[in-house]
């Protein structure tokens, strides 16, 4: 994907998760990945690929545009 795609990915991936009442933890579990790799997710270190954003969009009930836009 176009890397300017994820300029305000981990801010919203932050606040999403924080008005889903999902901790770190709680998401990568629902996620099948580490607390790490959301934490990096959220510091902008690593970004997810589609089938995680697919994912991400199915578990905080969300859509690509509100974690992307």
């Amino acid at each position: 994907l176009y890397r300017g795609y994820f300029m305000n990915f981990k801010e919203n991936l932050k606040v999403i998760r924080k008005n889903s009442n999902y901790t770190q933890q709680q998401l990568a579990d629902l996620l099948g990945l580490t607390k790490t790799t959301v934490a990096n997710y959220e510091q902008g270190i690593k970004e997810p690929k589609l089938h995680t954003l697919e994912k991400l969009t199915i578990v905080l009930k969300c859509s690509y545009d509100d974690l992307l836009k």
